[in-house]
C-alpha cells in the first residue's frame, strides 16, 4: 500500500518535492571499512546506493552506535561507487569498526521510460484543482521530472503558480506509469493545504 503524505503549499513560494521510488525487495551490502568517523563514512564495494537514499545499518558488533535504531533509517550521501557518507553521524568517540555489519536498503526502481502524474481535487471524486504530469503534451498545470539518477519523481510548482492558487485545501495523489502502461500508486490519497506567506 502506498504511503500517505500530507502536503502543504505556501502561496508565493516555489515548490519542489522529490519522491524516491523503490521496490519492496531489500538489498544487503556488507560493510568493509569505516575510513572516516566524523562524518561517518562506510566502505562497501559496488554498493549501488543512490545519493540521498534511505539505508539501515545492521549487525555491527563494534561500534554498536553505528547500528540504526529499530524502525528508523538514515539518508546516505553517495561518495563514490564503494563509499557512502552518513553526514549527520559523528563517530569521533566510537571504537574502531570490527568485522561484520551490513547496509540494508530497498531496491531502487530503474525509471527509464516511466511517466508520472498527480492531481489535487477538493475531495475524492470532486472538482479538479491542480494537475502535475511528466508529459507536457498532457497540458498539466505543472510538470513532474523523472530523475533517473535519484530514482525519484520530482513535483514542481513555481512561485507564481503557488501565488495564484484560489483554493485552500483538498486531497492529492501521485501515480507512476511504467513503460508497459501499468499504473502504480506512489503516494496514496492524502490531505493538501495551502497556507499564506509572511514575506511578500
Amino acid at each position: 500500500m502506498a504511503p500517505e503524505v500530507e502536503l502543504t503549499i505556501v502561496r508565493g513560494k516555489t515548490l519542489e518535492l522529490a519522491f524516491q521510488y523503490a521496490d519492496e525487495e531489500l538489498l544487503y551490502r556488507p560493510i568493509t571499512s569505516m575510513p572516516s568517523k566524523a562524518p561517518v563514512r562506510l566502505g562497501s564495494a559496488t554498493h549501488g546506493i543512490p545519493d540521498g537514499w534511505p539505508v539501515r545499518i545492521e549487525s555491527v558488533s563494534s561500534p554498536a552506535e553505528l547500528n540504526t535504531p529499530e524502525g528508523e533509517s538514515i539518508a546516505a550521501k553517495r561518495v563514490d561507487a564503494d563509499t557512502i557518507e552518513l553526514n549527520s553521524e559523528n563517530g569521533s568517540t566510537w571504537r574502531s569498526l570490527s568485522a561484520g555489519g551490513v547496509l540494508v536498503f530497498n531496491t531502487p526502481v530503474e525509471l527509464a521510460g516511466w511517466q508520472a502524474r498527480a492531481a489535487v481535487r477538493d475531495r475524492v471524486g470532486g472538482t479538479l484543482q491542480f494537475t502535475w504530469d511528466s508529459n507536457a503534451l498532457n497540458t498539466p498545470d505543472a510538470l513532474i521530472t523523472v530523475d533517473l539518477a535519484a530514482h525519484a519523481f520530482v513535483l514542481h510548482m513555481s512561485a507564481d503558480q503557488a501565488a495564484a492558487l484560489t483554493w485552500s485545501k483538498g486531497v492529492w495523489e501521485l501515480e507512476a506509469i511504467d513503460p508497459t502502461g501499468r499504473v502504480y500508486q506512489v503516494i496514496g490519497v492524502s490531505k493538501v493545504m495551502v497556507s499564506s506567506e509572511v514575506v511578500i
